[in-house]
């Protein structure tokens, strides 16, 4: 016989286990559990092919950068990059023992001149400088991939790889850096307007040089490589010849590099150009070399007996610059083929490249005040 006693301890013990299971589900399931914190958000790294076929893993967002080496700065500018730079090396930027200033002859600095006022890490050789600013990303135009990995390896921080000897004869590949550079800086909209206006300039040229009958003759002298020298550093490779048709009277560099060199006086004599383009980096030392040699160059050398000698825009210095090689294949066309070039105003299309180039409206005479160089004829005859 079940008494009420029983039926109130047989109610109590249900309870009891209804209870248990109650606290254990919430317990297992996390509604009784202390909150947990929200971890940050981990910044996501991209592996990326560099141009030297290298796979860096980079930021997902790159804010600060130190660019090492010729050319590499030059290409952060052109991507509207200039700003993630923490720190500048010593060359080129007002930190050289020189008594010269080297600082505007790369028209990015002139466009970008806050560049000068930035801390610099001496070289790239200056690693505790370089870890002390603690950059997101390096970028080199070194072409050791050796030193590059062992540099990365020792910095910890990723090393980015550019190819500075690409000249606009590639342009497959000048565009597929600015790309890749472009996506790892979250400037590819950047990029694709650089590749855009360029495309548009060399078809441009393109069709004035469809229209030429009578190639020219000339000779490129001048050219800052590894160093100043006088005319007789030439190359055989020469955009605003080739663009413009015109027959360069050098042969390319015998190594093979397509770089400027050294010729010699016989051989540029023997060359016989009717036309000559000297480089303004080194337009003072091309017209002592002149004044030592005038009789014989006059008496041998048409465009000097014809005072067809012109200087052209700094074409290199720490490496290329492109977007005044790109100007002087107009200077090179407006001055050999007028006919046609008789609409190109050459302050104008300096500066409209300018502008492509940086995204900066420079000055025309600005820029050819502080590189000494103005595209003209030269006065050594007077």
């Amino acid at each position: 016989m079940v008494t009420a006693n029983d039926s109130r301890r047989f109610i109590q013990r249900s309870l009891g286990i209804l209870i248990f299971s109650i606290l254990f589900f919430c317990c297992t399931s996390g509604l009784f559990a202390a909150p947990q914190q929200e971890m940050p958000a981990t910044q996501q790294s991209v592996v990326v092919t560099d141009m030297r076929g290298r796979s860096v893993t980079v930021p997902g967002t790159v804010n600060s950068i130190v660019a090492l080496e010729a050319g590499s700065l030059r290409l952060v500018s052109y991507l509207d990059a200039a700003d993630k730079i923490i720190a500048v090396e010593d060359a080129g930027h007002g930190r050289e023992k020189s008594p010269y200033d080297f600082f505007s002859l790369a028209t990015y600095r002139i466009a970008f001149p806050g560049l000068r006022e930035l801390p610099s890490i001496g070289s790239a050789e200056n690693h505790e400088g370089i870890i002390a600013m603690a950059p997101d990303l390096i970028i080199s135009s070194s072409v050791d991939v050796k030193l590059l990995d062992q540099l990365q390896k020792t910095l910890n921080i990723p090393v980015f790889a550019v190819n500075v000897d690409i000249e606009l004869y590639d342009t497959d590949l000048f565009y597929a850096q600015l790309k890749t550079l472009g996506r790892i800086l979250g400037k590819e909209g950047r990029a694709e307007e650089l590749i855009s206006g360029i495309q548009a300039a060399l078809k441009d040229i393109e069709g004035r040089t469809a229209g030429s009958e009578n190639t020219k003759r000339g000779y490129a002298g001048g050219m800052m490589f590894y160093g100043p020298a006088d005319l007789l550093r030439t190359t055989g490779d020469y955009l605003p010849f080739d663009l413009t048709g015109t027959e360069n009277v050098m042969s390319t560099n015998p190594t093979g590099n397509k770089q400027p060199y050294m010729t010699s006086l016989e051989d540029m004599i023997a060359a016989a150009p009717d036309y000559v383009f000297i480089d303004a980096a080194n337009i003072k030392l091309s017209k002592s070399g002149f004044t030592t040699n005038r009789k014989v160059l006059e008496e041998q050398v048409p465009a000097f007996r014809n005072h067809d000698v012109y200087t052209t825009f700094i074409y290199k210095y720490y490496g290329t610059n492109w977007e005044n090689q790109l100007i002087n294949v107009y200077f090179v066309g407006k001055t050999l083929y007028p006919e046609l070039y008789e609409d190109i105003d050459m302050q104008q299309k300096a500066e409209e490249l300018w502008d492509l180039f940086f995204g900066v409206p420079l000055d025309y005479a600005v820029v050819c005040a502080q590189q000494k160089a103005n595209p003209e004829q030269v006065d050594w005859f007077n």
